[in-house]
This record gives C-alpha cells, sequence and structure tokens, in this order.
C-alpha cells in the first residue's frame, strides 16, 4: 500500500514537472500543508489568464447544489486555455451522505455523469480530508484521475524536512535538535513550520536546543503528556505545578479537561489493542506515527482499571463545575490528586517497567 501512494505521489510530480495535467485530482489526508501545497502547484500549471473568478473556480463545503457543480462544469475558460476547478471539503467520497445532502444515489449518479464528462479544457481538483476507499465515487475517480493521499511524515522523514528547511533559510540545526523540535509542536507540517519561522527570525545562525526552549511554545498535548506523566509516576509536585503555569496563563479548564479525557481514552484504547504494531495504533487512534509511540509509551504506565476510572471521574468533575458545586481550578487540581492516588491504588506497572 505505501508503495502505491508514493507511486501516485511521484506520478503526481511527473505531471507537474512535464505540465501535462490529468483531468481529475483527489487530494486527501490529514497532512494538510502538504494537500495545499500540491493544490497550488497544480494551480499554477493553470494560468487564471487575468480572470481568477472566472478560472480559477473554488467551491467548498458539503450543502453545494448540485446546479453549482453543474454551473461550474459548463462554464468556459475566459482568455486562456483551461480553467480549474478546486473542490474543497465536499465529503462526496464517503458512504453516507449528511442529513441535509441529497441521497446517495442521486449523488452517485450525479457524479459519475460529472467524471465521465470532464472537457479537456478543465481540471478538477478534490482537496479532501478523508474518504472511505470502499465507495463507488472515489474508486470511479481514481479510474479517470489521479489519486494522492497525503499521510503525516515519518519521523526520520520530518527531521530531514526541518534540517532542510533552515538550510535553505542559511540557517544550521542538528538532527538531535530538530528531533525535539517535531517533539513539541502540535503533528503536522504546518504547525512545525510556523515555529521555524519564529526561530529563523529570532535565533542566530545556529539553532540549538536553548533556543527551542526560549522561541517554541510547547504544544497543549505535550504539556498533558507531562501532566500525565507526572500522574503515572505519582510526582504530585511536578503536576501541581504544571497546573500552576497553565493557569498563570489563563489556560481555560474545559480545555484541559477535554484534553485529558481524550489522552486517557486513547491511552485506553491502545492497552486494549494489546501489543499491536506501532502503525496500526497510530491508526487507530488518529496520529502521527512517532505521537503514537508516546501513548503506546504512556499506556504501559497506567492499568486498565485506573484509566476508566479516570475517564468516569471527568464527567463527574465537568457535572460539578458547570453546576457550580466547585471552582474550576480547584475541581482540575482535585482531579489531578486523585488520578494520582487512583494509580497508587490500582495496580499499575513500575516506572522501570514503562522503561523497557
Amino acid at each position: 500500500m505505501a508503495e502505491k501512494k508514493n507511486g501516485n505521489l511521484l506520478k503526481l510530480k511527473k505531471q507537474l514537472k512535464e505540465g501535462v495535467l490529468a483531468p481529475l485530482y483527489v487530494f486527501y489526508g490529514e497532512e494538510d500543508y502538504l494537500r495545499e501545497m500540491y493544490v497550488n502547484r497544480v494551480k499554477d500549471c493553470v494560468p487564471d489568464g487575468g480572470f481568477p473568478d472566472f478560472n480559477h473556480i473554488k467551491i467548498e463545503g458539503r450543502d453545494v447544489a448540485f446546479s453549482e457543480y453543474d454551473d461550474a462544469w459548463e462554464s468556459f475558460p475566459m482568455m486562456t486555455e483551461k480553467k480549474l476547478i478546486h473542490i474543497k471539503d465536499s465529503g462526496i467520497f464517503q458512504l453516507k451522505s449528511g442529513k441535509d445532502e441529497a441521497s446517495t444515489e442521486e449523488k452517485k449518479e450525479f457524479w459519475t455523469e460529472k467524471f465521465k464528462r470532464i472537457s479537456d479544457d478543465t481540471v478538477v481538483i478534490f482537496d479532501e480530508t478523508s474518504v472511505d476507499k470502499r465507495s463507488a465515487l472515489y474508486k470511479a475517480a481514481a479510474k479517470v484521475g489521479t489519486v494522492v493521499e497525503f499521510t503525516y511524515l515519518s519521523e526520520a522523514d520530518l527531521v530531514t524536512w526541518v534540517v532542510k528547511q533552515f538550510l535553505n533559510a542559511k540557517k544550521k540545526i542538528s538532527k538531535e535538535n530538530a528531533y525535539y523540535l517535531i517533539t513539541i509542536c502540535d503533528s503536522g507540517l504546518a504547525s512545525i513550520n510556523n515555529e521555524i519561522k519564529k526561530l529563523i527570525d529570532f535565533c542566530d545562525e545556529e539553532i540549538y536546543k536553548t533556543d527551542i526552549d526560549r522561541v517554541v511554545a510547547k504544544s497543549m498535548e505535550v504539556i498533558v503528556f507531562e501532566l500525565t506523566d507526572a500522574i503515572m509516576l505519582g510526582n504530585t509536585q511536578k503536576a501541581m505545578e504544571t497546573l500552576a503555569d497553565l493557569k498563570t496563563v489563563k489556560e481555560n479548564v474545559f480545555t484541559l479537561i477535554y484534553l485529558m479525557l481524550s489522552t486517557f481514552e486513547k491511552m485506553l484504547r491502545v492497552k486494549l489493542m494489546n501489543g499491536a504494531p506501532q502503525a496500526e495504533v497510530a491508526s487507530e487512534i488518529g496520529v502521527s506515527l512517532f505521537v503514537a509511540r508516546k501513548y503506546i509509551n504512556s499506556a504501559k504506565g497506567f492499568s486498565e482499571d485506573s484509566l476508566v476510572w479516570m475517564l468516569r471521574r471527568v464527567a463527574e468533575i465537568d457535572l460539578a463545575i458547570k453546576e457550580g458545586r466547585v471552582e474550576e481550578w480547584n475541581a482540575l487540581e482535585q482531579y489531578v490528586a486523585e488520578c494520582i492516588y487512583s494509580c497508587l491504588l490500582y495496580t499499575s506497572p513500575s516506572p522501570r517497567d514503562v522503561e523497557e
């Protein structure tokens, strides 16, 4: 499967280099940065002739009437050889329609006909976050055009990409520090690229770990991992210091509760997968490979019973806050203290087991 994905991307790159485009593209996947980059590269191969409203048509959303697509399909390019239709987040490659959309059969009939009738002066790009490869429309589109999935880069590829961005800006960063940078940023190239720009603007020729700690804001996911690690190790002081820092910067309590809930829920799912391969875990919980490894390692430090208890307790804490029975931060601090106690109450592996 990986070879096929790479093959499709190589095919796309060849088309762009030669300027010979397919009539239809389906770009999808969680890596928004790459999807947007390749959408723009295809656009660059279809000049708008000074009339972008006529020659670069963008249609966005799931509740678009068939008539709007018809108008785009039937229009002629103005003062240029080709027009481009960029369709974003249409959802047409899902098996089920939303409640306000046309029925699945209507959608299938409409789009099957449209795929058959893409004129030589038109290039269509479907720009989707996700697709269902079992859907008839996905299969029909794949026969007509080029389908490319943009997934999160592997850890090694991310490090290489980071080093290259700094080199392009006449700056240097070691692979070790590039790795550290990607581990404290949100997943995805867009987030990492924003932090790279800050480092380029505010740091000297070589980027050190101290520069990263000074300039880059840790993602909330990373901070919550630090908090859950403190809970796992029974380090009450570290857990409360983390909460105090978050309180100082006025972080939203409900955001933190949701992130802790999400983190513990993912850990429980990982634990129930009982040693499944890292790639399978990443796919199941919807994260990149190296983030999946964090969940796998952290889950080892919690018993199944403690994770179940913490998930149930979140709902009670949330309700108590909303009913005004307890102040927000007091409730969160109490919850974290109870989580530490639950780890002691329920049998769980020692820190040495976690490292192994």
